[in-house]
């Protein structure tokens, strides 16, 4: 049975922000939430700590990209993070 046309996404725009928000985003959300974790924390901890729990978070920001109904609102979130974690690591530098 095919899905309802009206819960689809019909522009490739958004399907292509969607898809570069779930990959990209999360990825660097992710990887920036870490670098700031090591300017907290002994980075050899976070090092190791990084390996796995980068398989778990990451899938599931790219899960809350396609639970989340707008495209924009993911990448304000991923955003939000990035610029936490630079800031951390800015503020922690030494």
């Amino acid at each position: 049975m095919p899905a309802n046309k009206k819960y689809l996404i019909q522009s490739s725009w958004i399907k292509a922000s969607k898809f570069l928000a779930a990959f990209l985003g999360s990825l660097f959300a992710t990887m920036m939430a870490h670098i700031a974790l090591s300017y907290i924390f002994d980075q050899r901890i976070v090092l190791v700590t990084a390996l796995y729990s980068t398989l778990i978070i990451w899938p599931l920001l790219i899960l809350v990209v396609y639970w989340i109904k707008k495209a924009w609102i993911s990448w304000i979130i991923f955003l939000f993070i990035i610029i936490l974690s630079t800031i951390v690591i800015y503020i922690l530098k030494p």
